[in-house]
């Protein structure tokens, strides 16, 4: 069933390639009179600074002059990058959408100015900085040469304002925040508007529409950056926290002071050397709450800065979820999110010449019946055949169980960004070998993909072996022995009418089996049918076709048993997401689909209400109707979130989740502080309530109070 997509993909990248329009070139100067960051373009101020205005749109029209004018400026100092843009606006206040002061709050409702930094000039990874209109400061890293990681935060400053012609943003971004090789002045660069009003985007550079802002091998050049200084390269961050934990049916109580800090320190100004005591990350962000209804393994994204901080250099194979090698979540919290205490650990990430470093030891305490533990992460990669990587890696320790285990890898990462037609094509291949004492032996998973991700076609196949032995203690794999293969393909229409702009056709498929090849699970979707309007709604249509084999029962709920068969059935789907950028957005989700041996409808309802660019307000609501010949269920999700962003720097919230099945209501109260970039403040309360005899019985009560403070030499 994959054939097709292979030779289509191979004739593609066989393809005779042609060159890609010129990457435009902006020659940049020192100033020795350094503008004040307010976020407003005072007279004279940015005038012997590099400026352009000459950005092209991306959507709705690629390649075409933009509808609203566009232009920056970008200079520099030994210690700063500044960069400022205007973002004029005919429609001047009225048009201007400014819904959110959040950090990292880029949701699609807000008008936003981004850019985006290679700092090596790679095209591997780099970092995008952006302003909200209404202030809000996002920064993120780019991995994988085009992935963002918006979990990365780090110490800049931004302010924005509103006038009735348009509004401004001013950056200036410390370059001690920055990884970087003084020997090289030429840097990739990008600078993307988004006006939420008419959904126009434009950049000054990565001017294909099949592209994110973030594709760091279409970015411009910053050219002249020299004298750039990063002092002693040391950076000194104490913190400290004090945590009060009560248990209001025993009647328990504890406090715990836990003080710590984290050295950085840039053995050269490419390789940082981090040294971290008494880690702690009471300030880290609650997960979503989810359920599993199914047989293996939920998957959830990293929260913790000490581990997103320089987290693209441990990336695998382009590898997301399964099977990973590296899951930074194995350490310092046990599978049911309870916190592991870690004493101390290094970590020594960047690159020296081609190379590219990720090495990471840490101790973690005894808890629970476990010893302590020695975990050890170490991954290098090499830049070959221009765009191109190889690398190794390699994990050691067991955070789950007294015993030993050790992984081996070896990945190949193919790119060719400069196909004929401005096409790209991408290819990784990988083998994975742990010895392990819980798993009771050696086990591989070899993994093979193929990308070809570009307008009007995309097409993406995939396949993996793993063997049953296969247990990478520190990484991520939910099902062992067995093969799956995976193809997707899409093929999308741009249009420019009143009712759509844009008309996505989809064909998935998935097929596992075990290693001798017997069928235990496949997914068709097709067909799926996705749109995007001209206001920036979004609907979706689809149909799945899934056959799964049980060869043991399987316990859905308690009582509630699966018995072993061959289960086939049809869902079908409809999707409504409206756009953010208007005061109130509406999520319909609904599906109806065969469940084993009964039937499932699933529900899914979300609101978002902006009064103003303070207060934000969010209810969601699942449900899930189980009805099965074996029992019947209901399975309900609530969850609600108040947020007021009293300044950018200044935000509490308010977030209350639900379930059902463990009649537990947990609320969270957080309040950050950002005295100043680096300097904050924390005091974050989470209580839990079991709900299960129709009222209100607390179980837990946390208050933490942190700080932490950087010092720069």
């Amino acid at each position: 069933m994959f054939r097709p997509a292979f030779l289509i993909a191979a004739a593609c990248a066989l393809s005779s390639a042609t060159a890609l329009s010129a990457a435009p070139v902006l020659d940049i100067h020192p100033t020795t009179t350094p503008p004040k960051i307010d976020g407003v373009l005072s007279p004279g101020e940015w005038d012997r600074a590099a400026h352009s205005d000459d950005f092209r749109q991306i959507e709705p029209q690629e390649n075409a002059a933009p509808r609203e004018h566009t232009e920056f400026w970008a200079t520099y100092d030994t210690d700063y990058l500044y960069v400022a843009v205007r973002c004029h606006d005919t429609a001047g206040r009225a048009g201007i959408r400014a819904y959110s002061m959040q950090r990292d709050q880029d949701n699609g409702s807000d008008d936003i100015v981004r850019i985006v930094l290679d700092t090596f000039h790679r095209q591997n990874d780099g970092y995008y900085f952006a302003l909200t209109a209404a202030g809000g400061r996002h920064d993120g890293l780019v991995q994988n040469k085009d992935d963002a990681n918006p979990e990365w935060d780090s110490i800049w400053l931004g302010r924005t304002s509103i006038d009735d012609a348009g509004w401004s943003a001013e950056f200036t971004i410390p370059v001690k925040s920055l990884s970087f090789d003084p020997a090289n002045d030429v840097w990739g660069f990008d600078v993307a508007r988004a006006v939420r009003r008419t959904q126009e985007v434009m950049r000054w550079a990565g001017r294909v529409r099949n592209k994110p802002t973030t594709s760091l091998p279409n970015l411009g050049t910053l050219r002249g950056l020299t004298g750039l200084r990063q002092g002693r390269g040391l950076d000194f961050k104490p913190f400290a926290s004090l945590t009060r934990r009560s248990a209001p049916q025993s009647g328990e109580k504890t406090a715990d002071f836990k003080p710590g800090f984290d050295l950085v320190w840039h053995v050269t100004p490419s390789l940082a050397a981090t040294f971290t005591v008494n880690t702690d990350f009471a300030d880290a962000e609650v997960d979503e709450r989810q359920v599993n209804l199914g047989r293996f393994s939920l998957f959830f994204p990293e929260k913790r800065s000490f581990f997103t901080q320089d987290a693209s250099l441990f990336t695998f194979a382009g590898l997301r979820e399964d099977p990973l090698p590296f899951f930074s979540r194995r350490i310092g919290l046990a599978d049911d999110g309870t916190k592991v205490d870690l004493r101390g650990g290094v970590k020594l990430t960047g690159r020296t010449g081609p190379l590219t470093l990720g090495l990471l030891d840490v101790q973690t305490a005894a808890h629970e019946g476990l010893d302590a533990k020695n975990l050890l992460v170490g991954r290098a990669a090499v830049q070959v055949l221009g765009e191109s990587s190889a690398g190794l890696i390699f994990t050691h320790g067991d955070p789950r169980f007294n015993g030993d285990n050790t992984l081996v890898g070896a990945d190949f990462n193919y790119l060719n960004s400069h196909l004929a037609d401005r096409k790209t094509v991408a290819a990784h291949a990988a083998i994975q070998a742990t010895d392990s004492d819980f798993a009771g032996g050696r086990g591989t998973a070899a993994t093979l993909a193929l990308d070809y991700p570009n307008d009007p076609f995309t097409a993406f196949v995939f396949f993996s072996r793993i063997d049953s032995r296969f247990e990478p203690a520190l990484g991520f794999v939910p099902r062992t022995g067995i093969r799956d293969h995976h193809l997707f393909t899409r093929y999308r229409w741009y249009r420019d009418n009143f009712w759509l702009r844009r008309i996505d056709l989809v064909a998935e498929a998935d097929l596992v089996t075990d290693l001798r090849g017997r069928r235990l699970d496949d997914t068709l979707w097709f067909p799926a049918l996705e749109a995007g309007t001209p206001a920036g709604d979004f609907l979706n249509f689809q149909v799945q076709r899934h056959r799964e084999r049980l060869d043991t029962p399987f316990a859905i709920r308690p009582g509630i048993v699966i018995p072993v068969g061959d289960y086939a059935w049809t869902q079908f789907q409809f999707l409504y997401f409206s756009n953010r950028s208007r005061p109130v957005n509406l999520e319909i989700q609904w599906r109806r689909l065969g469940f084993y041996t009964g039937h499932r409808d699933d529900y899914e309802l979300a609101l978002g209400w902006r009064p103003s660019r303070h207060l934000e307000l969010n209810a969601g609501w699942k449900l899930r109707e189980i009805r099965l010949p074996e029992g019947n269920f209901n399975l309900r999700i609530g969850s609600a979130k108040a947020v007021y962003t009293f300044t950018p720097d200044l935000q509490l919230s308010l977030l209350a989740q639900y379930d059902n099945f463990s009649d537990q209501l947990g609320v969270n109260l957080r309040l950050k502080w950002v005295v100043q970039p680096g300097n904050e403040i924390f005091a974050i309360v989470n209580e839990g309530y079991d709900t299960s005899l129709d009222h209100f019985r607390p179980v837990q009560n946390d208050t933490s109070l942190k700080a932490a403070w950087t010092y720069r030499f």
